[in-house]
């Protein structure tokens, strides 16, 4: 029995990179089935392995060349330690986007497209539930100008002032790229973000050994990014450890089952959610709320509790929808 870790996959197929020798195989799951924690009533998991799951493997062929892929059968999958999820299909289907990271890294940009901090919220949701470090970094810094300069800042100070850390990058010119490489250094690192906004042109300018990565256009008519990168990929970096670059959303389901856990991983709330009347307070419409005193005070930012209010929408409507 070998252990190794899924790079990516496609359908079926899952190239694993062996722990040990670092060889590459081609790997099947044995008998098409995996058994899984996998249990949320009414709804399918969209592929039991991901990009970044850890699996016991049997190699099948191993050829004499030691470049050359290999072949195998996956026999199980390692528990995971956190995993970043998604709701599809109305809430009916559960995909996991990668699995066993050290850090989430939300990529933006200043124009081609837009900032949008509603996606930036829910990834920062999402990496809360499951405890996952956080780093926004912002590409195409070189492109700010006096249109967005103030929203810019304000928006920036707000994200630093929930302590998270931001990096400001341009891909083309290479501001930045020294300290994002460092923040990467050997972890297990995923690129998430909007479709255009660089998050592979960011992997091949940190790099470059990855010729085959290919890089997408912009949309003219809708500001938007065009799918290149079709699903996660694990790419090895220079400092032993790996970066994944997963498919550009354009719509991401933050996956909690019920609206009322949404405020206890809302981490703006921390420090006022404990003086509000009641307990089980949803900082709606409730009376001796803190949190709406605190937004009405400007002690929490507006934009981010209309963040709150909207994945509150979204989880109740993906309930609601449910078979």
């Amino acid at each position: 029995m070998s252990v190794g870790r899924v790079l990516w996959g496609v359908k079926s197929i899952f190239y694993v990179q062996d722990r040990q020798t670092s060889r590459q195989f081609k790997c099947v799951i044995k008998g098409k089935v995996l058994d899984t924690d996998f249990n949320i009533k009414n709804r399918k998991e969209r592929s039991p392995v991901v990009a970044g799951d850890i699996v016991d493997y049997e190699p099948t062929f191993t050829p004499s060349d030691a470049d050359a892929i290999g072949e195998g059968v996956i026999i199980a999958r390692q528990d995971r330690k956190n995993e970043i999820k998604r709701l599809k299909n109305s809430g009916r289907d559960v995909q996991t986007l990668t699995a066993n990271i050290d850090r989430l890294f939300i990529i933006d940009s200043i124009y081609n497209p837009p900032l949008r901090t509603f996606f930036i919220d829910r990834m920062i949701f999402s990496a809360d539930v499951m405890a996952i470090p956080v780093t926004i970094v912002i590409n195409k810094i070189d492109l700010l100008d006096d249109a967005i300069k103030d929203f810019y800042h304000h928006i920036k100070e707000v994200y630093t002032g929930l302590g998270i850390d931001i990096i400001e990058v341009s891909a083309s010119t290479g501001i930045g790229l020294d300290t994002l490489n460092d923040r990467i250094g050997s972890q297990t690192v995923s690129f998430n973000g909007h479709s255009g906004v660089g998050k592979s042109s960011l992997i091949k300018a940190l790099q470059p050994q990855h010729t085959d990565i290919k890089i997408g256009d912009i949309s003219r008519k809708y500001d938007r990014g065009t799918h290149t990168t079709t699903f996660a990929q694990l790419y090895p970096t220079s400092q032993g450890g790996f970066i994944t670059d997963t498919p550009g959303i354009r719509e991401f389901s933050v996956f909690v089952d019920s609206p009322e856990l949404v405020e206890w991983h809302f981490r703006d709330f921390d420090g006022f959610r404990d003086e509000c009347h009641y307990p089980n307070c949803q900082h709606i419409d409730e009376p001796d709320c803190a949190v709406l005193a605190a937004v009405e005070h400007g002690d929490i930012e507006p934009f981010r509790y209309e963040s709150y209010l909207r994945m509150r929408e979204t989880i109740q409507m993906l309930k609601d929808s449910k078979i």
